[in-house]
């Protein structure tokens, strides 16, 4: 049999990964492939398995875990020959939505050992970070970062209960300001996507392509929770960006600016990150990703979107 390392989180999804091991390893035998069981201990610790991984020759490997797993795993395997095969075991596992990757995990192993490789673009930040889906901030950061741990460990549901406990807090929202295509625009919320999925299946960036060389900037130019709220509700429906007070571009370099006082924070692929400014573009160095046969014809169609609206 030939080896996969498979690269595991065991604090993700609550825990709940590690009585899923002896099915992946059944899943993974049925297809003539052995796991090479890697797991993580401290942050960072997936980017140095995934580089060496690419420095010993496989031409794939596995990360089990969440969006923040597949990051760790991204920046080691960016620019190489390996590719990354994404197995949903997270709260939510985003990239494993934007890529038709079938769950749970066991189905996914058998999927992505017959599929077909291809080259994703990523975006990098000049704190030297990179992001597979988007970098934004706003409300869902205010909520991010009220999140306990325990309500995390709920999933999308738990996210969702925070939300909602925020909006009955009288706590401020921050003010931004965004530069990109040209122009610099005051806004309330901004997701920067190079990605469509945000938060599960649903497309907040709907024009994004994670094949393109370019972002999709949607931002609402208001500010304040009695605006957020319907902008949030109309995402799972794509009505968010029909909105009168939303602006659209396509872009291969943005800037997120602190507008009010305070420290406003950012965050990438679902996680925390530091405080604006913030500036992102598109990396010149492509991921290969493995994709499921069929999800081939899915991720090729890009929805429209303007260069620019509003």
């Amino acid at each position: 049999m030939r080896s996969v390392p498979i690269i595991v989180n065991p604090t993700a999804g609550g825990g709940r990964l590690l009585r899923s091991f002896a099915d992946l390893d059944a899943a993974a035998h049925r297809c003539g492939v052995e796991l090479d069981w890697c797991h993580t201990e401290f942050r960072g610790h997936g980017t140095g398995f995934a580089r060496e991984a690419a420095e010993e020759g496989h031409p794939l490997v596995f990360a089990y875990g969440g969006d923040g797993t597949y990051n760790e795993v991204a920046r080691g395997l960016l620019g190489s020959d390996t590719a990354l095969g994404v197995l949903p075991g997270g709260t939510t596992s985003v990239l494993a939505y934007e890529f038709g990757i079938p769950r749970p995990a066991p189905a996914a192993i058998e999927a992505l050992i017959v599929g077909r490789d291809r080259a994703m673009r990523v975006g990098r930040t000049d704190r030297d970070e990179i992001f597979l889906l988007m970098l934004s901030s706003g409300p869902d950061v205010v909520v991010l970062e009220h999140l306990e741990a325990g309500i995390k460990k709920i999933g999308r549901s738990g996210v969702a209960l925070q939300a909602l406990r925020e909006l009955l807090r009288f706590r401020s929202m921050p003010t931004l300001e965004i530069a990109a295509a040209g122009k610099t625009i005051t806004a309330g919320w901004a997701i920067v996507g190079t990605s469509r999925c945000y938060a599960g299946p649903y497309h907040a960036t709907p024009g994004a392509s994670p094949f393109a060389p370019s972002f999709e900037v949607v931002a609402q130019r208001t500010v304040g929770r009695r605006f957020a709220v319907p902008f949030a509700l109309g995402m799972p429906f794509g009505r968010h960006v029909r909105r009168r007070d939303v602006w659209r571009a396509m872009v291969d370099e943005v800037e997120i600016l602190q507008a009010g006082g305070g420290r406003v924070r950012y965050q990438l692929d679902g996680d925390l990150a530091g405080e604006l400014p913030v500036k992102a573009w598109i990396d010149p160095e492509s991921l290969l990703v493995r994709l499921p046969g069929a999800a081939l014809d899915p991720v090729l169609t890009r929805s429209t979107a303007p260069a620019a609206v509003g």
